[in-house]
């Protein structure tokens, strides 16, 4: 738990701690600069309307991430729930046959989990995951043949699903959607930061307060929508991956111990069951 709280606290300020170099350095030139005498003009009117332009710029490019980012954070949760269908109805099945064994579909749905959080955190090749979802099928002929066809269609529904998702994951970690944005708004805001730097005030602290305070604030836009523009990036510098632990509670889960469990609780109630569905 004090684990887990410290991660937060990590993830909530890495952004900070990543643009106060930056900003630390900005404000020193600043002050260089105000030394030196090398300050040229004062904020006018168009100042502020540069200022808007790389507002409404960051704003849009942050509404079009932030959006992007809500869809991918369900894309874990459906597999999970793809996942559970299909373990459910392999649960169901071997309380109806108990000459039916539950644990090989177990093993590969496990193999599946896996693998996808191999691809994940550590970048191993997805062609095993393409593999193991279609190891699935031969899985799925013992199924069958104890099962009815409806429940055998529904899973195989969900196999499908599961390839659709892993290559909408495949396609968002592959492309950077903005890239072609990214030049414009560094070129603004390069731009705007010059012109902060040798713009000058009568009060040269509050000028420079503020000067830090616009720098700040425009720098932790640029990186958060870089963080978001790849939410499956886990490569130990983002601070806003798309979080994966219903993928790693699943696979604990899905383990043979937990599986002998369920097994038994479910045979226990097997009685339940009107013969006609035996």
């Amino acid at each position: 738990m004090a684990n887990h709280s410290l991660n937060l606290l990590v993830l909530r300020w890495r952004i900070l701690f990543k643009v106060l170099p930056f900003v630390t350095l900005f404000c020193l030139i600043k002050w260089i600069t105000h030394q030196l005498g090398w300050q040229l003009g004062t904020f006018d009117s168009q100042m502020g309307s540069l200022l808007g332009a790389v507002t409404f710029i960051a704003a849009f490019m942050l509404n079009g991430t932030l959006t992007d980012y809500r869809i991918c954070e369900d894309i874990p949760i459906q597999i999970v729930n793809a996942i559970e269908t299909i373990q459910d109805s392999n649960l169901y099945l071997a309380v109806r046959k108990p000459e039916y064994d539950p644990q090989p579909l177990t093993q590969g749905l496990s193999d599946i989990v896996k693998s996808i959080l191999l691809w994940l955190e550590q970048s191993e090749s997805i062609e095993q995951i393409e593999k193991n979802i279609t190891d699935l099928n031969q899985l799925f002929v013992a199924f069958a043949i104890n099962s009815d066809a409806p429940i055998v269609a529904r899973i195989q529904g969900e196999q499908a699903k599961l390839r659709v998702l892993v290559a909408r994951i495949e396609r968002i970690r592959d492309t950077n959607f903005l890239t072609p944005a990214y030049p414009l708004i560094e070129i603004l805001l390069v731009s705007f930061f010059i012109a902060l730097l040798i713009i000058g005030t009568d009060e040269f602290m509050i000028n420079l307060m503020i000067s830090g305070l616009i720098c700040l604030s425009l720098s932790y836009i640029l990186v958060l929508i870089y963080d978001l523009d790849n939410p499956f990036e886990y490569d130990g510098k983002s601070s806003a991956d798309v979080d994966l632990s219903p993928l790693k509670k699943l696979l604990e889960q899905l383990q043979p111990n937990r599986l002998q469990g369920l097994v038994l609780s479910n045979t226990l109630m097997g009685s339940t069951i009107p013969e006609n569905e035996k």
